[in-house]
């Protein structure tokens, strides 16, 4: 480098630093901008239609509503600033803040602000930092004695409308009271614009009337966060192959079940039986026979001739030899020629025997 142009180099070197500390930080050059006018309140305030009680900061616009008959009554509340000189534990930042209250009341009541050229279709993000003191005592004024839950919300209408009771309204959840009571904490909502103008709402509903129900607002903000995310998509199975049929498994033989052992005999004596007799056939019953009639005492007999036997036997054919047969049809025809089973049979044999006596002839 040579003598003339080493005071080139060094200028461009001055020129470079230069710019270097007068360029804002990266960080501030990606910063969002926002979209609220008077957002910490700190443009001071005017009194909304002359009305000494409602003192609301500039750009913003103060709404309630009445109901003397509702328990707790609905009453408007009072509208002022807040200054960090008075009340240094309810300014979060700079030196105001926005408040509202009533005494031995509740109320429904809040601000709201109208944003314009705002982007259809684009995501915005409403934020607010909130503190409320409900007590029922004045002292201490930083410490809530009961306090009843202040229903606290912050909400945005993406259509633009200024309606605080528009079914258009997206409502964040309600702050805790453990998030609010006392101390700052930080609400925030988002909506998607479908207008040129957005609507961000801020309200307060008191659960019960004490003597001090106040909200206290400070540095609310609205950026531009981008388009909304895409609606979830069915994400696709992937394809599988076409399930070939699998053979049937036959069902496995279901297990019998195992026999019940059956109870045993009762034991029986241990002798030998003997082998059973054979019964004799009943005996026939023996017919009764005819009892014989009394006789004459028998007289002398003689020895008779041929020839009367022969009589005897023509007058007796029942006398006849039966044919041989069974023994017990022949004692059956014994039976029956026995001339002594009827009288009369008896009688006329005797009186053959008479007859023939007396015709024989005398030798």
């Amino acid at each position: 480098m040579t003598r003339r142009t080493w005071p080139v180099w060094v200028a461009l070197l001055i020129f470079l630093l230069w710019a270097g500390s007068t360029a804002p930080p990266a960080g501030a050059q990606n910063a969002p901008t926002n979209l609220l006018k008077n957002p910490g309140f700190e443009a001071g305030f005017y009194h909304w239609n002359g009305i000494n009680e409602i003192n609301v900061g500039h750009d913003w616009t103060p709404w309630w509503a009445e109901n003397p008959d509702h328990d707790p009554t609905y009453l408007r509340p009072e509208f002022k600033e807040a200054l960090a000189r008075d009340f240094p534990y309810r300014v979060r930042s700079g030196e105001r803040a926005q408040q509202w209250f009533k005494l031995y009341s509740s109320y429904i009541a809040g601000i709201f602000q109208q944003v314009f050229d705002v982007t259809p279709g684009q995501n915005y993000q409403f934020a607010i930092h909130a503190q409320v003191w409900s007590s029922m005592e004045d002292n201490p004024s930083t410490v809530s004695t009961l306090p009843a839950n202040p229903h606290l919300q912050i909400g945005i209408d993406p259509t633009g409308n200024w309606d605080p009771w528009s079914p258009n309204i997206i409502w964040s959840p309600e702050a805790s009271m453990g998030q609010v009571i006392d101390r700052y904490g930080s609400l925030t909502v988002e909506a998607t614009a479908q207008n040129n103008i957005i609507t961000v709402f801020v309200r307060s509903i008191p659960e019960f009337a004490n003597k001090h129900n106040n909200v206290y607002l400070d540095d609310a903000t609205l950026f531009l966060v981008g388009p909304p995310p895409p609606p979830p998509t069915n994400t696709p199975l992937p394809a599988t192959e076409t399930p070939v049929a699998s053979p049937t498994l036959l069902p496995t033989d279901t297990p019998l079940p195992t026999n019940t052992p059956l109870p045993t005999d009762t034991p029986v004596s241990t002798e030998t039986p003997l082998p059973p007799t054979a019964t004799s056939p009943p005996t026939s019953t023996p017919e009764p026979t005819a009892t014989n009639p009394p006789t004459e005492p028998p007289l002398p007999t003689a020895t008779e001739p041929p020839a009367a036997t022969a009589e005897v036997a023509a007058l007796s054919p029942e006398a006849t030899s039966p044919p041989a047969g069974s023994a017990e049809d022949g004692e059956n025809s014994s039976s029956s020629l026995n001339p002594c089973a009827s009288p009369l049979l008896a009688l006329a044999a005797l009186g053959l025997i008479t007859a023939g006596k007396r015709r024989r002839p005398r030798l």
